[in-house]
C-alpha cells in the first residue's frame, strides 16, 4: 500500500506525518494501537463492502483509513473517488490537514463538504469561540500571571505545554488560559465532538493520565450522546461556532472547565481521526452506524427522495 511512504517519513525512532510535521515514536503502545486499528479497518471493509453505491469525490485524491471521515462515507454507501471521476460524482468534500488551504469550490450545484472552512489556525479558533460564546480562552501572555497552555497555531503539531505566565509573546504561538478538566482519578477528560452541518452527531468523552495531557494517546474512552453531556443553549452555540467556522464535518475538541461549569472549544479538526483507538470494536462500529445515518440523510437521502 502505497500511502505507507507517501503520507510518512520512516526513520529507527519513529515516523513523521508530511503534511502536519507531527511525530509519532516506535513503542509497545503504539504497536498495540496499529494492531487495534487494523482490527477494526478490517471489520468495517467486510461490513460496508456491498453498500458502496454512490461517488464522492475528495481533493486530495484519497481518504485514509484512519480518518473517520473513510468509515462514514463508505458505510453511509459512498465510494471515494478523485475530482476527475466525472458527472457520477453524487458529492464533492474538500479533505487537508493544512491550517490554511484556497480550495477551489465547485462551480456546479453539487453537495459540497468544507470548501469554504480555510482557516483552523488556534487563534481563529479561540477568536470564534469568544464571538459564539461571549468569554475568552485567548489570554495575553505578557500580562498573565497564572499558567496557561501555549501551543502552535499549526493543525495537527500536538505541541502543547503549560508555561507560567507572564511570559514573552512568541511568533506563531498561541496562549490560552489552563482549563481543569481533570478526573478524580487523575485523568484529564476531552470531549471530542463529531459535526455534521453544525450539529453533534456523538461525543467521544476520551482520558488520559493527567501528566499525558497533551499526547494524542488515550487510555480510555466510551461513547455518549450530545445531549446527555450539553444543554440546549451549549448545542445552539456549537452550531452557531460550526456555521462561523464555515466547518460543514469535522470534529471539535471540547473541554469542560471544572471551576466555573464553562465548556471551552480548544480545537477544530477537518480531517478527523477515528474512531478513537481505546474505545471498544463494537462501540467503534456503532459510532460509525450513528454518523454515517446522519451523513446519509443529509448529503445523499435528498436527491434520491
Amino acid at each position: 500500500m502505497s500511502f505507507w511512504g507517501s503520507d510518512f517519513e520512516w526513520s529507527w525512532r519513529g515516523v513523521t506525518v508530511k503534511e502536519t510535521g507531527a511525530d509519532v515514536r516506535f513503542d509497545g503502545p503504539l504497536f498495540y494501537d496499529i494492531w487495534r486499528w487494523a482490527v477494526y479497518t478490517t471489520a468495517e471493509k467486510l461490513r460496508s463492502f456491498s453498500r458502496q453505491k454512490h461517488a464522492v469525490s475528495v481533493d486530495a485524491g484519497t481518504i485514509r483509513p484512519w480518518y473517520l471521515l473513510w468509515a462514514v462515507v463508505t458505510r453511509a454507501g459512498g465510494r471515494l473517488v478523485s475530482p476527475d471521476y466525472g458527472d457520477r460524482i453524487k458529492a464533492r468534500i474538500h479533505f487537508s490537514d493544512q491550517t490554511f488551504t484556497a480550495p477551489q469550490k465547485p462551480a456546479n450545484d453539487l453537495f459540497s463538504l468544507n470548501f469554504s472552512c480555510n482557516d483552523i489556525s488556534k487563534s481563529r479558533v479561540a477568536g470564534t469561540f469568544k464571538n459564539v460564546f461571549g468569554y475568552d480562552l485567548s489570554v495575553d501572555p505578557e500580562t498573565y500571571d497564572k499558567d496557561m497552555v501555549v501551543k502552535s497555531e499549526d493543525n495537527g503539531a500536538h505541541d502543547g505545554k503549560i508555561m507560567p505566565g507572564p511570559t514573552a509573546k512568541q511568533p506563531n504561538m498561541v496562549y490560552q488560559r489552563l482549563i481543569d478538566n481533570a478526573t478524580d482519578d487523575g485523568h484529564v477528560r476531552d470531549l471530542r465532538c463529531p459535526t455534521l452541518m453544525g450539529k453533534p452527531c456523538l461525543v467521544f468523552i476520551k482520558e488520559r493520565p493527567i501528566d499525558q495531557r497533551f499526547d494524542n494517546l488515550n487510555t480510555r474512552c466510551r461513547l455518549e450522546k450530545p445531549e446527555d453531556l450539553f444543554s440546549d443553549d451549549e448545542l445552539s452555540k456549537i452550531s452557531q461556532f460550526c456555521q462561523k467556522m464555515k466547518l460543514d464535518f469535522g470534529g471539535l475538541d471540547i473541554l469542560r472547565d471544572k471551576g466555573t461549569g464553562r465548556i471551552y472549544i480548544v480545537d477544530v479538526n477537518k480531517t478527523d481521526m477515528g474512531p478513537p483507538l481505546a474505545l471498544p470494536l463494537r462501540e467503534k462500529l456503532r459510532a460509525v452506524d450513528i454518523i454515517a445515518e446522519q451523513f446519509k440523510a443529509v448529503v445523499f437521502a435528498p436527491e434520491s427522495g
